[in-house]
């Protein structure tokens, strides 16, 4: 076991335990294979995947247990930077199918008169500073009536009307050049990364659809 990502005593434990047992249970590893997320060598994604999560729900960073001299996994700071930030990876096919795989344990326990629906959000999302984070732009507040520096995330959810499970998202900026206040990269425009860049300036109803 991992212990150096997890508190000490049983909670640690037990928190190490869960999520070994939802990976099982949901064949994450299968699911990030289906969406180009494998190594050739070294670390499997799975140790790295469930490091990400423990981190996440201890409330731990890699910046700090490396601050603090508490870092002590297999792999180094750029490998773990490269799982996350892989143009290759269809994160939004994995939090899609892996959702999928969720709803289908959930709709049987509920009763058949229960109505399942999709629900979409796209609240403005406006950090303090995106003059140097790529195809930040001025986009338009439905609720100020106003432009605001940021990007719009557009969330897709599943709900039976009890639960609610998250299915993917993305980032909506603005289509227009003379609304752009930072660069954009040049990626080819086969790979995913381009075609990721190319939704987020989309409109909205067609980014939903």
């Amino acid at each position: 076991m991992p212990i150096s990502i997890l508190p000490h005593g049983k909670d640690g434990q037990e928190l190490f335990n869960a999520i070994s047992s939802f990976f099982s249970v949901f064949r994450i590893g299968n699911l990030l294979r289906k969406c180009n997320v494998q190594k050739e060598k070294g670390v499997s994604v799975i140790d790295i995947s469930k490091y990400k999560l423990c981190n996440v729900f201890a409330g731990r960073n890699m910046y700090m247990q490396q601050k603090t001299s508490f870092f002590k996994e297999a792999f180094s700071m750029n490998t773990f930077y490269r799982f996350l930030n892989s143009p290759k990876t269809n994160w939004l096919r994995f939090t899609t199918l892996l959702s999928k795989k969720v709803a289908d344990i959930i709709v049987p326990l509920t009763s058949e008169k229960r109505v399942n629906a999709f629900v979409v959000d796209d609240s403005l999302s406006e950090p303090t500073s995106c003059k140097q984070t790529e195809l930040g732009s001025r986009v338009f507040d439905h609720t100020s009536m106003k432009y605001r520096m940021g990007y719009r995330p557009m969330t897709l959810g599943w709900t039976d009307g009890n639960t609610f499970l998250p299915v993917n998202s993305c980032l909506l900026a603005s289509s227009k050049e003379s609304n752009l206040i930072s660069p954009i990269g040049q990626y080819d425009g086969r790979s995913l990364a381009a075609r990721r860049r190319k939704l987020v300036q989309t409109k909205g109803t067609e980014a939903m659809i």
